[in-house]
């Protein structure tokens, strides 16, 4: 047997053998399928044909709480990994609001997750278990059918888990829990707030919840990587406020235990922001972050990656002369046959280093991490060389910024 990284040794699935997460079937699976497709039956045609501004209100409402408090707060960051501690009635109250995403039960969720993140980290898993496939078969699968191992291995759930009598009975009656709520919707507002409170939210959260675990896997920045894992983690930018925060999923790929998601500048976490608020109140505590997990061999950080400045940024850096400021070496380079070194220093004066480079399609100005293309990069260049220079660009840098077509990185 290949040895696994020393990471898995309290991990709560055990197998005999790496091959037990790679040889298998994937089965339709008709309860699965009937679950999503009737709810998503209800989203577009009962949706449509009630919609109301009021109804769709719920639905935003709604799907903002349990993707909030259940699946991110309650689900994941508690149920699943432990990283922060918190009351039992408010554990129960987010493992509750976590059903109502209608994945699953709590018992069969945690389940399904702790199999593929011990299969992700091996050398090799099934296809099914690291989103492998192509977009729409990969949809098939994880929507509507279920993964059967040859070999399943063991998980084992401790027992203040598996021996609660709450998390059993959700597990029996996941599905259900959606019924009082639809009374409660079509007492409220009749058939247009059943089919958006709980039908669009329901498929909302199912089929946002497979989306963006295929891009998280697939596609995506990166700061760590796992040495010998199956599958690397992705993070997915401009997602953060949709998903709580569950979208940096590199970083929760290299640091799992970790309350907070977000642990990089420009990462916004509504989950760790809305942690720190009860933990204000006194509601959770011990909110662990990476620096209190225990070390990982296998976990290797990437270099530091380029980022796209900003207006604020690209302001900042207009005007750095104006500050005495001593900040990072601006450095252009240019692909311009036109344009000679002698005229480009002329230009932008000396305080920017020059260097030409023929694969370059663009002007490219870097100031330490930070990357400016085509206009944008000549107007800081420029505002260098005097003052009233750097007013006008940073006047026009809004317009500027615009012009991002065909930027390479650095």
């Amino acid at each position: 047997m290949t040895a696994v990284p020393s990471s898995l040794a309290a991990h709560r699935v055990h197998a005999a053998a790496i091959e037990c997460v790679s040889e298998g079937q994937v089965r339709y699976s008709p309860l699965k399928s009937l679950w999503f497709t009737a709810m998503a039956f209800g989203a577009l045609v009962g949706g449509l044909a009630t919609f109301s501004w009021a109804a769709f209100a719920l639905f935003l409402v709604c799907t903002a709480i349990v993707l909030l408090f259940g699946h991110s707060l309650g689900s994941h960051r508690r149920f699943i990994h432990a990283s922060y501690d918190c009351p039992k009635w408010l554990e129960y109250v987010l493992v509750y609001c976590g059903v109502q995403v209608g994945l699953a039960g709590p018992l069969g969720l945690l389940r399904q997750h702790e199999l593929r993140d011990y299969a992700q980290r091996l050398p090799q898993c099934h296809d099914y278990l690291r989103h492998g496939r192509a977009w729409w078969q990969d949809a098939w699968w994880q929507l509507h059918c279920d993964l059967v191992l040859a070999r399943p291995p063991l998980i084992r759930l401790e027992p203040r888990i598996a021996d609660d009598a709450f998390y059993r009975f959700l597990e029996r009656t996941w599905m259900a829990q959606q019924l009082p709520w639809a009374l409660l919707f079509y007492a409220w507002g009749g058939w247009g707030f059943v089919f958006w409170g709980v039908c669009a939210r329901v498929t909302a959260g199912v089929f946002g919840h497979w989306l963006i675990g295929y891009f998280a896997h697939n596609r995506g920045g990166m700061h760590h990587t796992v040495r010998g894992a199956a599958v690397q983690g992705r993070n997915i930018p401009f997602t953060s406020l949709l998903t709580m925060g569950e979208c940096w999923h590199n970083n929760h790929h290299a640091f799992p235990g970790s309350a907070r998601l977000g642990l990089y500048r420009g990462e916004w976490d509504p989950g760790w922001w809305c942690l720190l608020a009860l933990q204000r109140l006194g509601l959770v505590w011990n909110l662990r972050l990476p620096a209190d997990l225990p070390p990982r061999e296998e976990l290797v950080a990437l270099p530091a990656p380029a980022q796209r400045a900003g207006l604020l940024e690209a302001w900042r850096l207009c005007f750095r002369g104006w500050r005495g400021e001593a900040p990072s070496a601006l450095l252009v380079r240019w692909p311009a046959r036109w344009l000679s070194r002698a005229a480009l220093a002329r230009l932008f004066g000396a305080s920017v280093q020059l260097r030409r480079d023929p694969r370059r399609r663009r002007l490219m100005l870097s100031a330490g991490p930070l990357q400016l293309s085509g206009l944008a990069a000549f107007g800081v260049a420029v505002s260098q060389q005097h003052r009233w220079l750097a007013v006008v660009a940073a006047v026009l840098m809004p317009l500027l910024l615009l012009d991002r077509r065909g930027a390479e990185a650095a």
